[in-house]
């Protein structure tokens, strides 16, 4: 069942009126899907029979800003309430045991969260996006998280582990682990410390925090360092920058730049890689919309998937000789780019390249390399590819 709303529905004794959803008492479950999509509906009324909603229920309910949740509910299934982009508060009651993954991701407007002492099981990504949270607190009594020293957090008790903050979190001594996308898009998330006892940090756990401008990693932390104040987390085992920020400057030893480690850095308007990086990752810079010029070293020799995407202040870029691989959408959507050289001795090169770059006027390539470029490069990019003169 699936309502889409620009009008008063009523569909299987569910309804939408006057911007209001009405679940019939005696419901016990909200079925799945059954309210996503329905964009004009700003308000629910869930009656005290219901126990469960299922997934997708509101997935999609953009002016959805209020919801009272009766004292019956006890679970709330993954993705319910995805990106309902204007819920600005969420009450959980004392009965409820489940939070899935994702039910509240990309609730922007979200500026505070009380985890009762019920809940027993928070899914992946259940608060993920929600880039207003100012305010995380679990009650005392909540046996399995806790939101210790008054952390702005929610962490995993048992295992000493983050899995969702804000832009107020301060990541206590005690944490051992920050989950996959922690703090992704935390909107207002202007610094970080990493204490000595984080020894994991997953992946994309800082993506796309663009109000970033100072990371320090404590100097008796054995896992990541911020090497001659670097402002960036890297890997210490392996020389790899996994978190950057807008004042970031990439120290000399960085052998590689990770997937995301730039991501959405709006701030980034300059940026020297070293000679040291041989791997820029997938999506490193995407949507550094103030990055105007970069230069990429003769060290690099990979150049991952979407690694440059969405760089809208990029007019001009140079791949030397030394790249041997170029991901897919590299470069897609660099809407000022209007100069491009590629290089020679490429083996491996992803398609849609310079897709949406619709100010490109010029693609050098080496005469050797011509009509390969051709083979690979879409029919109408072959006007503006030209020959480099011969050395």
């Amino acid at each position: 069942m699936y309502l889409c709303s620009h009008k008063s529905i009523t569909s299987m004794n569910y309804e939408i009126k006057d911007g209001v959803g009405i679940i019939p008492e005696g419901t016990k479950i909200v079925e799945e899907g059954v309210f996503q999509y329905c964009t004009d509906m700003t308000s629910i009324v869930i009656p005290d029979s219901v126990k469960e909603i299922d997934p997708y229920a509101f997935l999609h309910c953009e002016r959805l800003a209020s919801i009272v949740f009766p004292n019956s509910l006890k679970k709330i299934w993954h993705d319910t309430f995805m990106r309902c982009w204007s819920l600005k508060n969420v009450v959980f009651p004392n009965s409820l045991t489940f939070i899935g993954s994702g039910a509240f991701e990309d609730c922007s407007s979200l500026t505070s969260i009380v985890i009762p002492d019920s809940v027993k099981t928070i899914g992946s990504y259940a608060f993920c996006a929600c880039s207003g949270l100012k305010s995380i607190v679990v009650s005392e009594g909540n046996t399995e998280y806790d939101s210790r020293d008054n952390c702005n957090a929610i962490i995993e008790t048992a295992t000493n582990k983050l899995i969702a903050g804000c832009q107020n979190t301060t990541i206590p001594n005690s944490v051992t682990g920050i989950d996959d996308r922690a703090f992704e898009n935390c909107k207002g998330l202007t610094s970080i410390f990493i204490p000595d006892s984080v020894k994991k940090i997953g992946n994309g756990a800082f993506y796309g925090c663009k109000d970033l401008t100072s990371i320090v990693v404590s100097e008796g932390n054995t896992e990541y360092d911020s090497r001659g104040n670097c402002n960036a987390i890297i890997e210490t085992a392996t020389n790899k920058l996994i978190v950057g920020c807008r004042n970031t400057i990439i120290p000399d030893s960085v052998v590689e730049i990770e997937d995301d480690a730039f991501m959405n850095c709006e701030g980034l308007t300059s940026i020297i890689i070293p000679d040291s990086v041989k791997k820029i990752g997938n999506a490193t810079f995407w949507g550094c919309t103030g990055v105007t010029s970069i230069v990429i070293p003769d060290s690099v020799k990979v150049i991952g998937e979407e690694a440059f995407n969405g760089c809208t202040g990029l007019t001009s870029i140079i791949i030397p000789d030394s790249v041997k691989a170029i991901g897919e959408e590299a470069f897609a959507d660099c809407t000022s780019l209007e100069t491009v050289t590629l290089p020679s001795g490429i083996q491996k090169i992803g398609g849609r390249l310079f897709c949406k770059c619709t100010a490109l006027k010029t693609i050098n390539v080496p005469p050797q390399e011509s009509d390969y470029y051709r083979q690979i490069l879409p029919k109408e990019l072959h006007p503006l590819i030209k020959e480099l003169p011969l050395e």
